[in-house]
């Protein structure tokens, strides 16, 4: 059987398992610190394996912390999976953390900067969006309607526009061609006509949010939908928005403006909001909904990316599609860039 080196490796020193790199197959020649075994399992990439017997109950550790227990034997070698494991963690006492953190050195990131959209309130964007919200999902339909009189006007639509195609599908039938034949038919790409430049150049897009939470549910529901909102439409990324209020729902106005004052006292962006009941028809809502949006977009068209120090940058992590690998690979690399960008103050 084939020994394979650099294709395993253990994340921390009290951990007892190793994370295979690669593809491993049965009976592999393992060699770690003065131990050999062979492989008892095929060991897939990202998954983990045993440095020694495990008992049922044995606990199981990897980051140095407790991960699990086996519920049965495992040998020396032994594939670690769902079946032979259970979930299992230490106590975590808040105040025996350590607060201290190594800082790394960013001295050749001094003096740096990065173009964003200065905002009133002294953050900074790195982007320039104008959003479009209901606050009663009665209103889904109209953003919808907006979406679709506005994004591709403007030049926002970034997906391939297949009409082209279907032009050509079009003039093959005319042309009496077969099904076979419009099946084996050679369809050219065409140029995306909605791929156009945009309309305003210092507006990177255009955000339609809809909800499913019908009129706000319960009033505490709406204070937290208002809440939402608000945290869109003060982000440094926004430049203004449009919202849509049918009037008679839980998520009232005075609420969303009262969410919108504990995020940014004085705020200032350009907001629209407008309320069909006092409106009156759908007709004049979207007509002053249109109206009113395209001139929001004009005053922050306005806004010009200017140099802002690194210190501005704000940056959100997210867990997402994650893998065996993320832990080793993913995390510890967003980590060291947050550790890079809280030192610079950011």
């Amino acid at each position: 059987m084939s020994t394979q080196k650099h294709s395993y490796v253990r994340i921390h020193p009290k951990d007892n398992v190793l994370v295979a790199l690669q593809n491993l197959e049965q009976g592999t020649e393992i060699n770690f610190e003065g131990q050999t075994f062979r492989l008892v399992d095929k060991v897939a990439a990202k998954h983990k394996f045993t440095l020694g017997d495990l008992k049922p109950g044995d606990e199981i550790f990897m980051y140095g912390v407790l991960v699990g227990k086996a519920t049965q034997l495992i040998p020396q070698g032994g594939l670690i999976a769902t079946g032979n494991v259970h979930h299992a963690s230490g106590e975590f006492h808040l105040g025996k953390r350590k607060l201290d953190w190594h800082q790394p050195d960013t001295s050749h990131f001094e003096g740096r900067t990065f173009n964003g959209y200065h905002r009133a309130d002294g953050s900074v964007g790195t982007g320039n969006y104008w959003i479009v919200v209901p606050l009663v999902f009665c209103e889904n339909r109209n953003i919808d309607v907006l979406k679709e009189a506005l994004v591709d006007k403007l030049g926002y639509k970034k997906a391939k526009n297949y009409e082209g195609d279907v032009d050509q599908l079009i003039g093959l039938y005319n042309a009496g061609k077969s099904v076979e034949e419009i099946l084996t038919a050679d369809i050219q790409d065409s140029a995306d006509k909605n791929n156009s430049k945009k309309f305003f150049k210092n507006i990177d897009g255009i955000k339609f949010l809809t909800h499913e939470m019908g009129c706000g549910c319960t009033r505490s529901d709406a204070q937290t939908l208002c809440g939402l909102i608000a945290g869109y439409i003060t982000h440094p990324n926004v430049a203004g928005a449009t919202v849509l209020s049918l009037g008679c729902q839980n998520a009232q106005v005075s609420i969303l403006e009262q969410e919108i004052k504990v995020r940014d006292a004085n705020f200032s962006k350009t907001l629209v909001i407008l309320e069909q009941q006092k409106v009156g028809t759908e007709s004049d809502l979207l007509k002053q909904a249109l109206k009113q949006t395209f001139a929001g977009l004009m005053q922050a068209n306005q806004t010009e990316r200017t140099p802002a120090p690194l210190s501005k940058l704000c940056i959100g992590l997210e867990c997402g599609g994650s893998d065996g690998f993320s832990g080793i690979s993913a995390n510890p690399a967003l980590g060291y860039v947050s550790d890079l960008l809280v030192t610079m103050g950011g």
